[in-house]
């Protein structure tokens, strides 16, 4: 895998990030930051999960599925960046486990299934990431429960 291993640790701000990065095409990082209250390395790290998911290209351009999800459901922008979460393969394993599992402690396998997909990162990357992936999954599961 050649993309960057998510830092962004809140779902809802990622939908937040794509959402005025699409909205707003040709936006400064500076802007961002000031619309989300980020400073500018937290911008860095919630575009990044935009660019992870294939949300935005590399110069925060619009991608294929980000023109669908606007053009298609614009009312379900957040539950079909979850379906794309669901079904990147690292997470969705992880999303997965959750799901089926709710009671047991989903760290380990999450860190251990981290480690596996990224290697080459320290034991506390692998903590905060793996962390951050779980908490997703957890917002997605939550969210479901509300809607259905």
């Amino acid at each position: 895998m050649g993309k960057v291993l998510i830092q962004a640790n809140n779902l809802d701000l990622v939908v937040d990030t794509f959402m005025y990065i699409y909205m707003h095409p040709g936006c400064s990082k500076q802007e961002l930051a000031d619309y989300c209250g980020f400073t500018l390395r937290q911008a860095d790290y919630y575009t990044n999960a935009c660019k992870y998911l294939d949300l935005i290209n590399d110069d925060w351009s619009k991608t294929t599925l980000a023109v669908d999800i606007f053009t298609n459901n614009p009312a379900e922008i957040s539950e079909r960046i979850y379906a794309r979460i669901i079904s990147d393969e690292l997470m969705g394993q992880i999303f997965a486990r959750i799901y089926v599992l709710p009671n047991e402690d989903h760290s380990t396998f999450a860190l251990e299934l981290t480690k596996e997909y990224y290697p080459g990162y320290s034991e506390t990357v692998y903590e905060r990431r793996s962390d951050n992936i779980v908490k997703w999954c957890r917002r997605i599961i939550e969210e479901m429960n509300t809607k259905y």
